[in-house]
């Protein structure tokens, strides 16, 4: 399918009828919503996991080589980041400018989803791939002492990624029923 046909299969869709958002959601607005939060929410909470991940290994670049079992986790958790938040993203700003009313607009936002669907899927390929290597030697690393992990003590951690869940939610919640 060529760029044109994208776009007049996107045309036909804004001609035939105004609606709230792509012919798939269009009839239930709490679908809208629901997909308008978790697409943006996997978007936000993908970059952050991911630069959070990118800072990481940037400041442990002369520490850590890049075979050491923390690095590969970093690395991991680092594609994994990037794949949701890619995929979120595209997702999310394809759903925000739906009803903006400029069909060039929805076009444009409709061709870098296309774009950004592989790339996020590559991440998401190669995160798996990583893993299935490393990861006999990974869980050699970590059966080693010491082995209580105090996860307890880190729910503070979470405050901000609750926080960008509650955000997106009221942005979902309010952009559906004020529209």
């Amino acid at each position: 399918m060529n760029a044109s046909a994208t776009s007049n299969y996107i045309g036909e869709a804004l001609h035939t009828a105004t609606t709230l958002a792509p012919p798939s959601l269009a009839d239930n607005p709490a679908l809208l919503a629901w997909n308008l939060f978790v697409m943006t929410a996997a978007l936000c909470l993908g970059a952050m996991m991911a630069g959070r991940q990118a800072r990481r290994l940037w400041a442990a670049r002369f520490i850590d080589h890049p075979t050491d079992p923390v690095s590969i986790y970093r690395i991991i958790v680092f594609l994994a980041g990037c794949a949701i938040a890619t995929r979120g993203g595209a997702e999310a700003v394809s759903l925000w400018s739906w009803s903006s009313g400029d069909a060039a607009t929805i076009e444009r936002v409709a061709e870098a989803k296309r774009w950004l669907d592989p790339l996020s899927v590559g991440c998401g390929f190669l995160w798996m791939g990583l893993h299935t290597l490393a990861e006999p030697m990974i869980e050699h690393q970590l059966r080693k002492a010491p082995l209580p992990v105090d996860m307890w003590s880190r729910w503070p951690q979470l405050r901000k990624p609750v926080l960008v869940l509650a955000v997106a939610l009221g942005m979902a919640t309010a952009a559906v029923w004020l529209r």
